[in-house]
């Protein structure tokens, strides 16, 4: 099944399964917890590519907004560049669909899409989006400066768990320049935001997603918050100061 409940997608597409851990963020990852519910004899940390599965999205008629490897990072070391570009290729022929691809992985996301691009930046197509994954300041400074220097139709940042407060607002505008004199690309499009859920959840204080909130709203960036702990409880599409964020970038509706 390709549907999710996952609240910023309709659908998720995993021709890789797998993964290892980078940071804190990893901690409690749910993807291992999940595969390690159906898969017990096996490890998550062998990083499976399923060929079988990359022509799925092209059978899907109705455009979609695809989280792509939900299970896995798709710029894993493991993965090689070709099983990368046969996964691109296949989101350039589903035109039609909205791909978003999440990695905490963004220095070889960053090293893959300068090559398979530069200088042609206009081939970048406007329904393959480029997310990177953080959960504290160190992660986001790190991460993001790849991030804005990878050529993509959309930019954004899942803060998810989020695990500290952070001061991004920096990213959310057009930079002049990176630390070597050459100018930035463009900024960061999209803030998708949430506590950590599960066994072992570490807090998240509301007062944090506000602050990020109101960053986004200062620089005109759409804010998504997905989920928060509220008196105790796990609230999927909470209300934060009486309103649900579930703000999306604008893309072109009418894209051929």
């Amino acid at each position: 099944m390709s549907k999710t409940k996952i609240e910023w997608a309709t659908d998720v597409w995993n021709p890789t399964v797998g993964c290892t851990k980078v940071s804190a963020g990893c901690k409690n990852c749910y993807a291992e917890r999940i595969f390690n519910r159906f898969h017990p004899d096996e490890k998550f940390s062998a990083v499976r590519c399923y060929p079988e599965r990359l022509d799925q999205p092209f059978h899907w008629k109705k455009p979609r907004r695809i989280f792509v490897d939900s299970m896995s990072d798709l710029f894993h070391a493991t993965i090689s560049s070709l099983f990368i570009d046969h996964v691109f290729e296949m989101m350039h022929l589903a035109y039609w669909h909205t791909f978003m691809i999440l990695t905490k992985r963004a220095v070889r996301m960053w090293d893959y899409i300068s090559r398979r691009y530069i200088p042609n930046q206009s081939a970048v197509l406007p329904n393959i989006w480029l997310l990177t994954s953080i959960e504290d300041q160190p992660t986001a400074d790190d991460r993001i400066s790849w991030l804005l220097k990878t050529p993509a139709s959309v930019r954004g940042v899942s803060v998810e768990p989020m695990l500290g407060p952070m001061m991004i607002d920096t990213y959310l505008g057009n930079l002049p320049e990176d630390e070597d004199g050459a100018p930035y690309p463009g900024k960061i499009d999209w803030i998708i935001c949430g506590c950590e859920s599960g066994p072992g959840a570490r807090p998240m204080d509301l007062n944090w997603a506000r602050s990020l909130r109101d960053q986004c709203q200062t620089a005109g960036v759409p804010f998504f918050l997905k989920q928060a702990k509220i008196d105790g409880k796990l609230v999927k599409m909470p209300e934060l100061d009486g309103q649900i964020w579930a703000e999306y970038p604008k893309i072109d509706e009418n894209r051929a």
